[in-house]
């Protein structure tokens, strides 16, 4: 095989003198011509006919092999040896390091190097020290250390000199410094504007490329052809060719892992070659760079895209992050897994006012900094797990099966208070007359955290925007945002106990809040069933029943503490009644951790199309795949991707109420839309990378491909409707290529790269 006779030359030339090899001329040259045995001509030519004192000579050593051989780049990726120049100088003469131009691939499967088949010139400099005496003469050497290979190599040597007169001033050589400028325009440069970023795991590196923001990469108008010429061995798998995908202001380069790798290097860097001609034939780049990437976790990598809504880490960036978590928290309010907790806790607030204002501000208080605890805990868990380089994003937590067991029992044990069963008191001592119209502080405090664990499953408007960048900013960054989002959930309650007038507009007290209380407690039980269903498609049926043994369990332990447990009960018995229901609680949660921990083989697999998710009007959804998704696009086909979540209630009454629709499922059939889901319930990288591409961490977000292959996605807003849907396929399926329409938020936004800010790691 040739590549074998290739290695085997390189290893026989490493074992033989060098001399006998390269049977080169021993005297000095300006050039050495090819001869038998050294198949490369070489050269060292000066663009200076004359140079002043301290000025600087233009050199470069030209190498052309013959045809069908090739010397090698910098790095000669597979097989192969660059060329190595040892200079030799006059005193006080210093040489420059040599540029490179952009290097060729050159293959023999299944290896490959990179290097030149034709002449290439590795240009430099020679600087003249200004105590060079005028009249003089300076000889300027090297000695090339070279291999050049066809389907065998040649290793060798060769020294060549050339002198250069000392003048008083400099004289160029018009046709050499033409030649050494059409070879500099090879050489790759690093161009501002231009960022990059890269990530490792056990199979992949990935290496994410963000353009200026007018060029047509950035804008998602072309999709270019690549080449990466990495600068060091043991990091990629040199034979194989990237794989390209645009993302959101700029591409992403999937290049496979080397068999020899070892560890992740803390740098990528290399040369990007671009062919941006939207043309079949040889590989012709237009731009080439220089590239210095940064190796971050794979939680950091759709970090580096530029911001749009300010520089990261500014205060513009983190003002309009607060803000749009600020509106965020306030929509989650009216969100169903929020809104039955909070009407009974605005209007006990409202009661209690009407008593002691003092009192229920206490109260509000209390409420506040169970959000804002929550929120710090939760942000505190998002940066503790990006550290350890794992993604995350808002509802994270229910990806677990655990985690959705203990968010049911929690909800079971609130719709069990609302509906009377037991009530949270304080140990010994009676409650003053004011008091008893207000939430006690411990429940004010636990209704803060539980407002906060029942919003996790929604998202709404400007949510996902502000949480985005809180995952991918600083610690004080996330944490500003998180507590703007707590605010955002408070505000109202507060506003309600602050301004008096506002109680007017609100029911007068009396026992029909009674009722009510216990009538909002179903539905907390309705989701309760929910969650159970979540956990049997996470864990399975076993999981499930486990939750419901468990929610029996809790409460008998609850029943007893409303029972026994009361404020007017012996402080013996009371407190008898706490500790069994704390150990109910106890081993409720036990129970269910254990079941969701063994999960079974039977439950829904993330990022899986179930029969049931295909339910609306019937449609072929099939679950999401990277390769899918390019191979759907490939065809012509618009396609619909919908990242969804069993534990998302957004993502649910989406589905119902506008992709489940008819008139989207007849625009899905006219248009002959691609239905693709990402299922994110349990944890799927490849799901979570495909959310970062474009800047989110959160669900429900829907993303329509447009037929014309050059036209940048329309990102869908949170909350759906048919006329949102079947505009948004409308406009996929009309809009030429390069073009893409601009819509509203309301109706879907094409957009070439998130608008919202985010963080630079």
């Amino acid at each position: 095989m040739i590549h074998c006779r290739i290695v085997l030359a390189l290893l026989a030339a490493a074992l033989l003198p060098v001399p006998a090899l390269a049977q080169s001329p021993p005297g000095p040259g300006a050039l050495v011509p090819a001869a038998a045995g050294r198949p490369v001509e070489v050269e060292l030519r000066s663009a200076a006919r004359a140079v002043a004192p301290g000025d600087t000579v233009p050199v470069a050593i030209r190498l052309l092999p013959n045809r069908g051989w090739h010397t090698y780049w910098r790095h000669a990726g597979d097989v192969g040896s660059p060329p190595a120049v040892t200079w030799r100088l006059p005193d006080g003469f210093t040489a420059a390091p040599l540029r490179w131009p952009t290097p060729e691939r050159i293959e023999a499967p299944p290896l490959a190097s990179y290097g030149y088949e034709h002449e290439v010139h590795l240009l430099g400099a020679v600087h003249v020290p200004s105590s060079a005496r005028v009249g003089s003469t300076a000889k300027l050497g090297a000695t090339l250390t070279w291999v050049v290979c066809e389907v065998e190599c040649v290793a060798g040597d060769v020294d060549v000199a050339l002198t250069v007169p000392v003048a008083s001033r400099t004289i160029i050589d018009e046709a050499v410094a033409r030649a050494f400028s059409a070879e500099a325009a090879r050489i790759p440069a690093r161009r501002d504007g231009w960022t990059f970023r890269a990530a490792t795991d056990s199979e992949n590196v990935l290496l994410h490329v963000y353009p200026p923001g007018e060029s047509e990469i950035a804008t998602g108008r072309t999709r270019p052809r690549v080449q990466f010429f990495i600068d060091s061995a043991g990091v990629i798998d040199h034979a194989a060719q990237p794989r390209v995908r645009t993302v959101p202001a700029g591409i992403e380069l999937q290049m496979g892992r080397s068999a020899f790798a070892a560890g992740s290097p803390s740098r990528i860097t290399g040369v990007l070659a671009i062919d941006t001609a939207a043309r079949a034939g040889a590989f012709a780049p237009q731009v080439t760079l220089e590239v210095d990437a940064p190796v971050v976790a794979m939680a950091q990598l759709a970090a580096a895209a530029p911001p749009t809504l300010g520089t990261a880490g500014s205060w513009v960036a983190l003002a309009t992050a607060g803000l749009l978590a600020l509106l965020g928290g306030t929509l989650l309010n009216l969100m169903p897994c929020v809104l039955p907790v909070l009407s009974i806790k605005m209007l006990g607030i409202a009661e209690a006012a009407a008593h002691d204002a003092r009192t229920a501000r206490r109260h509000v208080v209390l409420f506040g900094t169970g959000v804002l605890v929550s929120m710090w805990a939760l942000v505190a868990v998002l940066l503790a797990l990006r550290a350890a380089g794992t993604q995350a994003g808002w509802g994270y937590q229910l990806q677990n099966p655990a985690v959705v067991g203990a968010l049911a029992l929690l909800i079971f044990a609130a719709g069990l208070n609302m509906a009377g069963v037991f009530d949270l008191v304080p140990v010994g001592g009676s409650l003053s007359a004011a008091a008893r119209h207000a939430p006690r502080g411990v429940e004010a405090f636990l209704g803060g955290v539980l407002i906060t664990a029942l919003a996790t499953p929604c998202s709404a408007p400007f949510l996902a925007a502000g949480v985005a960048y809180a995952v991918t900013a600083g610690a004080v960054e996330s944490f500003v945002v998180f507590t703007a989002l707590g605010l955002g959930l408070i505000w109202p309650l507060a506003l309600v106990a602050a301004v008096p007038r506002l109680r007017t507009w609100l029911p007068k007290p009396g026992a029909w809040m009674v009722t009510l209380r216990q009538v909002l407690a179903f539905p907390l039980f309705a989701t309760v069933v929910w969650l159970a269903w979540v956990l049997g498609r996470q864990a399975g049926v076993n999981a499930m029943v486990a939750l419901l043994g468990a929610c029996t369990l809790l409460s008998l332990g609850l029943w007893v503490l409303g029972r026994f447990g009361t404020i007017a009960a012996p402080t013996g018995r009371r407190r008898l009644a706490q500790v069994l229901a704390m150990a109910s609680a106890a081993g409720a949660l036990a129970l269910v951790s254990g079941a969701s921990a063994q999960g079974a083989p039977g439950a829904a697999q993330a990022g899986s199309a179930t029969p049931g998710d295909a339910a609306e009007g019937a449609l072929a959804w099939r679950p999401y795949s990277a390769e899918l998704l390019e191979a759907q696009r490939d065809s012509g086909r618009i396609v619909l991707l919908d990242f969804t979540a069993d534990w998302c209630l957004t993502c649910k009454v989406n589905e119902r109420v506008a992709l489940g629709s008819e008139a989207v499922g007849v625009a899905i059939r006219d248009h002959d839309v691609a239905l693709l889901r990402a299922d994110w319930t349990t944890r799927d990288p490849a799901v979570t990378r495909a959310l970062a591409s474009f800047g989110r961490n959160s669900v429900p977000f829907v993303v329509i491909y447009p037929r014309a292959r050059e036209a940048a996605p329309i990102l869908m807003p949170t909350l759906l409707t048919s006329g949102i849907v079947t505009g948004a396929l409308a406009r996929a399926a009309e809009s030429p290529p390069g073009v893409p329409k601009s819509a509203a938020l309301t109706s879907g936004r094409v957009v070439p790269s998130p608008s919202l800010p985010k963080a630079t790691p």
